[in-house]
């Protein structure tokens, strides 16, 4: 019976699979599946689990797990279910919503969604005249802040510097406790892409890298930022310019998936 009931659920998928967005667009007579929700304790790094209330079991073969980048954009097969849970490897945050099948009926609309979706922080505009600048984030704000790191009492999450050269580098909050001796645990990683490296990445997550650009930046609250940092045209007499830092938070702990901004 097991055989049989994977047989089904390949062919299901066989079928949908190559439709894209036209899937979502026929209409059945199943009911619209409720309660979708994102299981957060489930759901870790680029593994998203969703989870709804299940069907009648009369009713119902399995379900469509749809996701999409963006919340008019087109929906994507991400997987086919046989119970009330599925799980997605994300290459960027997204929406996911749940539709019902019973060989070639579905439901009558696709359920409301839920999403991984990430929030801005705040740009933050701080000069800079060689000297070091920490920053922290401000998780109930979603925001920056600047301040020293050479103050115990701030606790930097990051710290921008130059080097002996006077090249710009950015450094996790702990880097130096005898110079920054507030900072917080953290890690920094320049790798490319929508999703921050794994927490054991000892690759990519580096001591120090350069600034300017995209960056990611895993806090101590088990928290992820995807950070973009520019400066403005120096003023040659002064030597001081002004750092420009903005980005994005993932509100969800433990997920590292970010969007497109």
């Amino acid at each position: 019976m097991k055989i049989l009931i994977a047989i089904s659920l390949l062919s299901v998928f066989a079928l949908f699979s190559g439709c894209g967005d036209s899937a979502t667009e026929i209409r059945g007579t199943l009911p619209v599946v409720t309660g979708i929700t994102l299981d957060a304790l489930a759901s870790k790094g680029d593994t998203i689990v969703i989870t709804w209330t299940a069907l009648d079991t009369t009713l119902v073969e399995g379900y469509f797990l749809w996701t999409r980048s963006v919340i008019d954009g087109p929906w994507s097969l991400a997987a086919l279910c046989n119970d009330n849970a599925g799980s997605h490897i994300a290459i960027e945050s997204a929406f996911y919503s749940v539709m019902a099948f019973n060989g070639i009926d579905n439901s009558s609309d696709v359920s409301l969604s839920v999403n991984t979706k990430t929030e801005s922080l705040s740009e933050i505009r701080e000069l800079f005249a060689m000297k070091p600048v920490g920053f922290r984030i401000d998780l109930a704000g979603d925001s920056l802040i600047a301040g020293d790191p050479a103050s115990e009492g701030f606790p930097q999450d990051f710290i921008i510097a130059i080097n002996w050269i006077g090249e710009r580098y950015i450094f996790p909050g702990n880097a130096y406790p005898e110079m920054w001796p507030g900072g917080a645990r953290t890690k920094v990683s320049s790798v490319g892409g929508l999703v921050a490296p794994s927490p054991d990445d000892s690759i990519n997550w580096r001591d120090s890298i350069s600034y300017g650009g995209d960056f990611f930046l895993a806090l101590d609250e088990g928290y992820y930022c995807m950070l973009k940092g520019t400066h403005t045209f120096p003023d040659t007499a002064s030597l001081t310019d002004t750092l420009v830092l903005r980005g994005q938070i993932q509100p969800i702990m433990g997920i590292r998936v970010f969007n497109e901004q």
